[in-house]
């Protein structure tokens, strides 16, 4: 999927990325509407119903190792030259996000996404190979990653945000959401194990299996009539094991975004963000298709339009990134567009 749906995330979409194990820019989902981003005192009136739709397509992002394994026609695993396993990722995440404030200044939000995601796997041999050698490394590399397409629901996410206007200064506004991921996506048993018995595995999945602890803080300050400045920090904190023995990993953004309001319905907004994500775990092994430290940057333009209407395409793209592990998978950012649409289907 080349970047066809050009479109990008508001000023949180930074550290998306994931891991082989999940999805790139699936962890850290797009901010739910680009009215988070703007400054003010704006109070949430009780009865107030927003839809925001959120697109994100990334492509190119690169994972792969090195490997000195094979496995012949009959299934047994011999020694081949060294070679490397070359992993492609584009994806699409289509996202719906629904906020209902049912108390002045406290809103119910949730996220329903919906993930495509492109594989492509090659192989780049780096020893010199006979042609029975090459066809076991490619029996192999097909038994730990293909060239396929995956799509399904991921996990859903649900907070409830509680708005503190006047936050710090007069002109400050600090959104605080607690909540809980619902573990709607599919899982996939241990690839871990499969990988150790010559067995067909899969380590991309939708969802982790588990209810895992969400915090997020949005705060947002005019610093004059034009500028404002923004802060936020987006956190999933698992703490337990699903049925098939994985623990999701530990994931943090933190970002800090400029905006200049060019008129009353267009504005520029560029944010520097960092990600980082310790690694999952498979029956208290950790797996090395996970783990990434990130700092990404994105530029993006908002155009706030009549009856609500607020339309926010941007671009993001790494600055720079180190994964946790050297033997596996994980996943390192490529380009990203992000398209958010935002509009109030009740508003008080």
């Amino acid at each position: 999927m080349k970047p066809i749906y050009l479109l990008l995330v508001g000023l949180t979409t930074l550290p998306n990325m994931l891991r082989a194990q999940g999805c790139p820019a699936c962890s850290n989902p797009a901010l739910q509407s680009s009215e988070k981003l703007e400054a003010g005192v704006d109070t949430l009136q009780k009865g107030s119903l927003r839809m925001t739709f959120n697109a994100t397509n990334g492509f190119n992002y690169q994972g792969g190792h090195e490997h000195d394994r094979g496995l012949t026609a009959e299934g047994n695993e011999i020694d081949v030259p060294l070679h490397e396993h070359l992993v492609n990722l584009d994806f699409l995440r289509s996202e719906i996000n629904l906020e209902y404030t049912f108390k002045t200044n406290w809103t119910a939000w949730l996220r329903v996404p919906y993930d495509i995601k492109k594989q492509t796997a090659n192989i780049n041999f780096i020893e010199p190979a006979s042609q029975y050698e090459k066809d076991a490394m490619l029996r192999n590399r097909d038994i730990h990653h293909r060239t396929e397409t995956y799509s399904g629901v991921s996990d859903f996410r649900l907070l409830v945000s509680h708005r503190l206007n006047g936050f710090l200064t007069k002109k400050g506004r600090l959104d605080v959401a607690i909540g809980a991921t619902l573990p709607f996506g599919k899982t996939e048993e241990n690839p871990l194990a499969a990988a150790e018995n010559g067995e067909k595995h899969l380590h991309i999945q939708f969802g982790s299996g588990t209810f895992n602890p969400l915090l997020e803080l949005h705060y947002v300050v005019s610093l004059s009539d034009r500028i404002s400045m923004g802060l936020y920090s987006i956190n999933k904190v698992p703490f337990y094991e699903n049925k098939k023995g994985f623990k999701a990993a530990l994931e943090t953004t933190s970002g800090l975004g400029l905006g200049y309001r060019v008129s009353d319905w267009f504005s520029v907004r560029g944010t520097l963000a960092s990600f980082s994500q310790s690694q999952a775990k498979w029956n208290g092994v950790a797996d090395p298709n996970s783990g990434l430290i990130s700092f990404n940057s994105t530029i993006n333009l908002s155009f706030r339009l009549k009856k609500g209407l607020s339309i926010t395409p941007g671009y993001r793209f790494p600055l720079s990134q180190r994964t946790l592990s050297n033997a596996g998978d994980t996943f390192t950012y490529g380009h990203t567009f992000v398209l958010n649409v935002s509009y109030f289907l009740k508003q008080k």
